[in-house]
């Protein structure tokens, strides 16, 4: 079995973005829908039950949101990719939020 990495691998094209920007990114359903997404995480430890902690969030070049953190059941690495660059109008959000990180 493959061993898995024990640190996340952050990409050129991904940036950091805070509460703030999540909730640009999403809108008023955004912490529901940042809880809904660490509360359905991947991970291949067994564990019934999992949950995405310590996670930062980041925005990449397709304006989709990554989450990577913490699997809370075994402590190793672990993400949730949430699709958001297909949204209508999100390219004007995310091209915004790169413009101000920059700054």
């Amino acid at each position: 079995m493959a061993r898995k990495r024990s640190e996340h691998i952050i990409h050129e094209d991904e940036i950091e973005i805070g509460p703030f920007q999540l909730q640009l990114m999403f809108g008023p359903s955004w912490k529901e829908d940042i809880e809904i997404a660490v509360n359905s995480i991947f991970c291949d430890c067994g564990a019934q039950t999992k949950k995405l902690v310590e996670y930062k969030s980041y925005l990449n070049d397709l304006n989709d949101v990554i989450l990577k953190g913490l699997c809370n059941s075994c402590n190793t690495i672990a993400a949730r990719y949430i699709e958001t660059g297909e949204r209508r109008g999100i390219e004007k959000i995310a091209n915004k939020i790169r413009r101000l990180n920059k700054e």
